[in-house]
């Protein structure tokens, strides 16, 4: 859980598509997609006029009418177009490759960390569970450590929630069990919360750090868990080492010793603990560091040796810089080269209030295809007011429920949706491109080979009429769901061989070709 706020990293006049106009830098203009063009040399116009990228979904205008495939969706755009006196749309082809082959995907995963007893007691929870694990197509889910020691069912949320989850999924979730904070004796602070204090990490004894009471600790989690009936697939020892909360649980580790503990000795201590036990196999998975920004990842790495993890995971905050997607490339291309032979995991990011749809997908496609991620999380899969994948209303003041079903559906739902519901763990990323560079494509094949699936994202300014070249499966047909302003993951139905669809500004597409 990250509730941080880092510094702006660019000057407010770099920030894309939140006000009436948008602003520029004397070299460069900021569109309203929110894709950055040359402004044509210093001294150009530095504001063109534009619009909230919003409405509901978080999508610009200009969404072409929804329907079949084909013909209809083509008409729809073009009197779109022609009535607002845009463009024409353009054309895209895209083509696959299945002979170009990348990870193969652990899966697509959120967090239940908090608010989860309000999920086991809301009386609606029924379908509530078929939304958040069915119907998303959900993968993994991320649990947070909360054994202090105690004897018993001491929680009873988190197996509940895996039951419903594996009834809903029909099987068993993966599952990451992270912890925010050990149990407060083995804090300096002697509590599980931080305040924005120094102590706020592990403690010592004798002048010592207590890594082997913290390696126990671990064990014992995992020997609790294993008694109510969940066994995580993976742990991560500290959720974001490299910071301090302000108010919530934390922990904070350094790469190396100093005035905090090592984080590459408290990993190793917890390896080393759980060798010849019956929990010996779970993946470490770490250092979920808050950030991909100013080498944090690395130092943490190359504090260890390359055993020492057997996934690699981080964090995507970085104030507003999810507000440019791209300019998370680089860093992402970094981290893809650390531990190359192992599988790297982004296990947490999210937007305040449920903020960012568009940007969301966006940075999943990148994470995807620019880093080459196995596993993508978002944060919270269910919260309180406007944030999570699907927001609660507290089931114990149901008078103060927004509405009847006392639950809302967020705009990022369907942005990891489209990611999800049709992928399995196991698929493999293939080759895909559509030759338009504004036009990102994402495509997986399953492991029998009988499912392709595709998710595509016009982070243009003008609608795309998009054709799908011939696979090369036996089956040649697809079904097509959109996201834009104006329809949430709808069916647009099934695009024949040489049929088209359009794709608006800022929308998302899925496409899947299956027996």
């Amino acid at each position: 859980m990250s509730f941080q706020v880092f510094s702006l990293v660019r000057p407010p006049s770099f920030v894309c598509g939140l006000v009436a106009w948008v602003c520029c830098s004397a070299t460069q203009a900021c569109t309203v997609s929110g894709v950055w063009e040359q402004n044509g040399g210093a001294g150009g116009a530095c504001c063109e006029p534009g619009a909230h990228p919003g409405g509901s979904t978080g999508v610009s205008a200009g969404a072409a009418g929804s329907g079949a495939a084909g013909a209809a969706g083509a008409a729809g755009a073009a009197g779109a177009a022609g009535a607002a006196g845009e463009a024409p749309p353009l054309d895209a082809t895209i083509a696959v490759n299945l002979t170009q082959r990348f990870q193969t995907l652990a899966g697509f995963g959120a967090s239940l960390a908090w608010y989860g007893d309000w999920l086991t007691a809301h009386p609606n929870r029924a379908h509530i569970y078929d939304l958040v694990f069915r119907e998303l197509g959900l993968d993994i889910l991320r649990l947070r450590n909360v054994y202090r020691g105690e004897a018993g069912d001491f929680d009873p949320t988190a197996a509940a929630l895996v039951a419903a989850a594996t009834a809903s999924l029909e099987h068993p979730p993966r599952l990451l069990l992270s912890s925010w904070s050990p149990p407060a004796a083995l804090k300096a602070n002697q509590s599980t919360d931080c305040a924005g204090e120094a102590t706020c990490t592990l403690a010592r004894s004798d002048g010592a750090f207590v890594y082997a009471a913290f390696a126990d600790y671990w064990l014992d989690s995992l020997r609790a868990y294993a008694a109510i009936g969940v066994s995580p697939d993976w742990i991560s020892i500290q959720n974001e080492p490299d910071f301090v909360p302000p108010s919530w649980e934390g922990c904070r580790f350094d790469p190396t010793e100093g005035e905090y503990p090592s984080y590459a000795t408290a990993l190793a201590a917890v390896r080393a603990r759980l060798r010849d036990t019956p929990h010996e196999r779970v993946g470490l998975l770490g250092p979920e560091v808050i950030s991909l920004q100013g080498g944090r990842l690395r130092s943490y790495v190359e504090s260890s040796p390359p055993e020492a993890l057997d996934v690699l995971a981080h964090h995507l905050y970085d104030g507003n810089g999810w507000m440019l997607p791209d300019n998370y490339i680089t860093p992402m291309r970094d981290a893809a080269r650390l531990l190359p032979d192992k599988p790297t995991f982004q296990t947490e990011f999210s937007v305040t209030n449920g903020a960012g749809a568009f940007e969301t997908a966006w940075l999943i496609h990148n994470s995807l295809v620019e880093q080459g991620v196995a596993a993508y999380f978002h944060w919270a899969l269910i919260w309180n007011a406007d944030d999570g994948l699907v927001s609660l209303d507290d089931p114990a003041t149901r008078d103060a429920w927004r509405d009847e079903s006392g639950y809302a559906v967020r705009d990022t739902y369907y942005s990891v949706q489209h990611f999800a519901r049709f992928t399995d763990p196991g698929d493999v990323r293939v080759g895909a491109d559509s030759g338009a560079p504004a036009l990102k494509v994402s495509a997986f094949i399953s492991a029998r080979a009988d499912r392709l699936t595709l998710t595509a994202l016009n982070t243009g300014k003008q609608t795309y009429r998009v054709h799908l070249a011939d696979p090369g499966l036996s089956h040649g047909t697809a079904k097509v769901y959109r996201t834009s302003e104006t329809d949430h993951f709808a069916s647009l139905g099934v695009l024949a061989p040489g049929e088209t669809f359009d794709m608006p500004p800022r929308s998302i597409a899925t496409l899947v070709v299956s027996d």
